[in-house]
C-alpha cells in the first residue's frame, strides 16, 4: 500500500527538527516500507534540502516539493498547521495512506477489506472541548457551513488515514480549503482557542463528508485498546512532544531506545541513517 508523509517548513531558513522527531520519522518510514509498501515524502524546497543535507532522503521512495505551492493558497498556516497534509493528499494516486511523521506502524496492515472505504486508527468523542458546535466558527466573505452537516458524528483521529475513494477525496479537500481560506477567528484567540478550526477541517469534516458521500469509515482500533497497553501495532508520540522538549534526559533516552530498535530491525541499513544524527 502506497503511503505518504508530509513535512511543511514554510521555507524557513532556520528550520530544524529535534533529534527525537528525526528518530521517530526514521522508524515511521522504515517500518512502513518493511511491512506495508512504498512511502513518499511530500514537502517543500527547504524540507527536501534539509533531508538531503542530513543524508536521509533515501528513507522514502521519492521526495517531492509540491508544498511550495502552498504559499499561493491564501490560508493562515499558523491556524491550519496541518493544512499541508490535505494539500499533499490532493496530489496522491489512490488508494493511499496518509501517515504522520510521528506515527509508527510496527506490523502489516490488511487493506483488502477497505477498497473504496476510509479507514482510520480510531474515532474520537465529539464531546471533547476541541470539537465545539458550529456557532464557534467565524468566517469572512459570506462563507457559511453547509446546512446538512451532521454534528452528532464522532470525529476521526487523522494520524493515519486510508483513502480509497476518489470522489470523496476531491470533495473532502475542496471544502477543506474553502473553509481554511474563509476562516476568520476572533482576534483574541490563540493556542488551544484556535485548535477547533484545524481539527474540524481535518478530523470532524472527514466524517461529515463521508456521510454526505455515503462512504463507510472503518477503524483499526479504539481508544480503550490504544491506551490500555494491549495493542502492539501502533505508536504515536504526539502527546509526548511537549514533554520531550521540556525534559532533555527523557528525550535522550527515547532517542537511544529508537536507535536500538532501528539497529535491531534494520541491521543492513541502520548505520547509514544513524550515523547522520549521532
Amino acid at each position: 500500500m502506497r503511503a505518504f508523509h508530509t513535512l511543511r517548513t514554510k521555507n524557513k531558513a532556520d528550520f530544524a527538527l529535534a533529534d527525537f522527531e528525526i528518530y521517530t520519522l526514521i522508524l515511521s518510514a522504515l517500518e512502513w516500507k518493511k511491512h506495508n509498501g512504498e512511502i513518499f515524502l511530500c514537502t517543500d524546497t527547504t524540507g527536501k534540502n534539509f533531508f538531503a543535507a542530513a543524508g536521509l532522503s533515501d528513507l522514502w521512495d521519492g521526495v517531492d516539493t509540491s508544498l511550495d505551492e502552498m504559499d499561493a493558497l491564501g490560508i493562515d498556516e499558523k491556524v491550519f498547521w496541518a493544512g499541508a497534509k490535505l494539500y499533499a493528499l490532493s496530489k496522491q494516486p489512490l488508494p493511499c495512506v496518509m501517515i504522520d511523521l510521528d506515527f509508527i506502524v510496527w506490523r502489516t496492515l490488511n487493506f483488502a477489506p477497505f477498497e473504496s472505504k476510509i479507514a482510520v486508527i480510531h474515532r474520537e468523542s465529539k464531546d471533547l472541548a476541541c470539537y465545539p458546535d458550529k456557532n464557534y466558527f467565524r468566517f469572512k466573505n459570506n462563507f457559511s457551513l453547509l446546512d446538512d452537516l451532521n454534528w452528532t458524528l464522532d470525529p476521526c483521529n487523522a494520524a493515519l488515514v486510508y483513502f480509497g475513494e476518489e470522489n470523496f477525496v476531491k470533495r473532502y479537500v475542496k471544502f477543506a480549503f474553502e473553509f481554511m481560506r474563509a476562516a476568520a477567528p476572533l482576534p483574541e484567540q490563540d493556542g488551544w482557542d484556535l485548535l477547533p478550526y484545524m481539527v474540524f477541517v481535518e478530523q470532524r469534516w472527514l466524517v461529515m463528508c463521508a456521510e454526505l458521500c455515503k462512504v463507510e469509515i472503518k477503524s483499526f482500533s479504539d481508544l480503550a485498546e490504544l491506551f490500555g497497553g494491549e495493542q502492539k501495532t501502533f505508536t504515536h508520540i504526539w502527546g509526548y512532544k511537549k514533554f520531550f522538549r521540556e525534559n532533555k534526559n527523557a528525550a535522550e533516552k527515547f532517542c537511544r531506545d529508537c536507535a536500538k530498535r532501528i539497529a535491531h530491525d534494520f541491521p543492513q541499513t541502520a548505520e547509514k541513517f544513524l550515523s547522520k544524527i549521532r
